[in-house]
């Protein structure tokens, strides 16, 4: 999943500060915590099981949304949704939240709590996973990738998805 986090948020606030400030929250929608999400690539490190179970679509588009919830000098706290095109040639829709932490001034590191569904995963049971995430900020557009475990028959292949996030206040002005 190349995205795997949650959006929401409408009813949370967060003002702008500068990276040493925290982001104070309260009952209002802040469009500078709002991101696009746009999916796409995916990485199999086992190519060979995956083309042999028909998992081996490594171009995964889709689109989702990124609203951080609450930011300190320390880290992120977020939750995402979002849906694409997965490794099985199916849709995938996912919920969750999660948190990052800030490793100098660019790159985060953490991960989410997701709810998931499509029939590629869990033999099409809808199921809840911890999501390893990491983020490098480029100012207005965000690289990140999410890693997917191989983990026994609910996900009989690993992969690594990448997807790009675009911070929509710093191009709405």
């Amino acid at each position: 999943m190349p995205g795997i986090c949650a959006a929401g948020g409408a009813g949370i606030h967060a003002s702008v500060k500068s990276s040493d400030q925290v982001r104070h929250t309260d009952s209002r929608f802040d469009l500078n915590a709002l991101e696009l999400n746009v999916y796409g690539l995916a990485y199999h490190p086992d190519r060979e099981t995956a083309r042999r179970l028909q998992v081996d679509n490594e171009i995964n588009p889709g689109l989702g949304l990124h609203y951080e919830l609450t930011e300190s000098p320390r880290g992120i706290s977020f939750a995402e949704a979002g849906a694409y095109y997965d490794c099985g040639r199916n849709w995938a829709k996912f919920v969750g939240l999660g948190y990052q932490f800030k490793l100098g001034g660019r790159l985060r590191i953490g991960g989410a709590i997701a709810a998931m569904h499509s029939k590629t995963y869990n033999g099409g049971v809808g199921f809840v996973a911890m999501i390893p995430l990491i983020t490098y900020d480029l100012g207005r557009i965000k690289l990140n990738a999410v890693h997917l475990p191989k983990f026994g028959d609910h996900n009989k292949v690993a992969a690594w998805g990448f997807y790009v996030s675009i911070p929509l206040g710093r191009w709405v002005r």
